[in-house]
């Protein structure tokens, strides 16, 4: 529950509608699901035990770039990425769920 509230704001209510607020809470409690889900799918074992807090903080708050060229997508990380190597590992394991 302290991660739910932390890091995807279950405990703030979006509007003063029933039905709205009950469809915000369950759209986030399906991205806190399927974070879990990613962590023990695709992240190394260190990672698991991230936050999304720390996950944000270790591999979503750097420099790059996203280049489009040929209808294709590339994210180019700076060279000086710290994690470059583990998130290059966990965008394989997420290519083998295709």
């Amino acid at each position: 529950i302290k991660e739910a509230k932390n890091g995807f704001s279950i405990d703030r209510i979006a509007t003063s509608e029933f039905e709205a607020n009950e469809l915000d809470l369950l759209i986030k409690l399906l991205a806190y699901n399927l974070f879990e889900r990613f962590k023990r799918s695709c992240c190394e074992p260190v990672h698991q035990g991230y936050t999304i807090a720390r996950f944000r903080l270790e591999f979503f708050h750097c420099a790059a770039t996203i280049i489009r060229h040929s209808r294709n997508i590339i994210l180019k990380l700076a060279k000086d990425f710290v994690n470059r190597y583990a998130w290059q590992r966990i965008e394989a394991r997420i290519a083998l769920l295709e």
